[in-house]
């Protein structure tokens, strides 16, 4: 049974991959929040002040690499500077499109990444993100 107290968060500049992943994170929890963010800035802004308490519920955010005002890297850059309040309630997944091996490594890098998942985001691999059994 999948967790339905968690909360989604996905930044990704394209709003059709937004509307995909909403689709699938409700088919496959439909008691869930589901928040979707085309600018990065607007996603970060969300986060800061939606889970900077200490009884904020947990949430699992979807960051894309690739978006032109703020890349998956810099919005990583930001988060880090965040207050460990905020960073103990976030999970996050590169979700990208990307196969440059550099993204991943990067991603393999970061202690704040969990793992790179290929867009598109499907409910086997949210299922198994949840059940925590997710592999590249």
């Amino acid at each position: 049974m999948i967790q339905s107290n968690i909360n989604y968060i996905v930044i990704d500049d394209d709003p059709i991959n937004n509307m995909i992943c909403r689709k699938i994170i409700k088919l496959t929890i439909p008691d869930t929040n589901v928040d979707t963010f085309i600018q990065p800035e607007k996603g970060l802004d969300h986060i800061l002040s939606a889970y900077s308490k200490a009884d904020a519920p947990n949430a699992i955010l979807f960051l894309d690499i690739n978006m032109p005002t703020l890349t998956g890297w810099e919005v990583m850059e930001r988060f880090k500077d965040f207050p460990e309040e905020v960073k103990q309630h976030i999970t996050i997944y590169i979700l990208s499109s990307s196969v440059d091996l550099q993204d991943r490594e990067k991603a393999e890098n970061d202690p704040y990444v969990k793992d790179y998942i290929i867009k598109p985001l499907s409910q086997a691999k949210l299922r198994d993100i949840n059940n925590g059994t997710y592999k590249i």
